[in-house]
């Protein structure tokens, strides 16, 4: 009989052990489960993330594009502007320059 008790003692040893070596096994595969769903969601924020930041970075580049052209525009116009300045300052004095002639021609 003590025999049979140290193995039935056994086996409910070893059951209890397995039932323990079960419920990890489940709360492992649980959190597995839960962590491959967790990569799976941090995958497609970061492949949505380098979409947008392509997205971006050809804004910026139209951008930037888009200022040098604005600056081009910006220098020739600053020229241009210089140009008629000095066209209306030298119409200006010789305008000036022939209203004195009329007024000293025509006395």
């Amino acid at each position: 009989m003590v025999f049979g008790l140290i193995r039935r003692s056994k086996y409910e040893e070893l059951k209890k052990e397995r039932d323990e070596l079960e419920k990890q096994v489940e709360a492992l595969t649980s959190e597995t489960e839960m962590l491959r769903k967790e990569v799976e969601e941090l995958r497609k924020e970061r492949d949505g993330s380098r979409r947008r930041i392509s997205q971006l970075q050809e804004e910026t580049d139209k951008l930037l594009a888009q200022k040098d052209e604005l600056s081009n525009s910006v220098e020739i116009l600053t020229k241009e502007r210089e140009i008629f300045q000095k066209t209306i300052q030298n119409l200006t004095q010789a305008a000036r320059k022939r209203k004195k002639r009329e007024k000293r021609a025509s006395p």
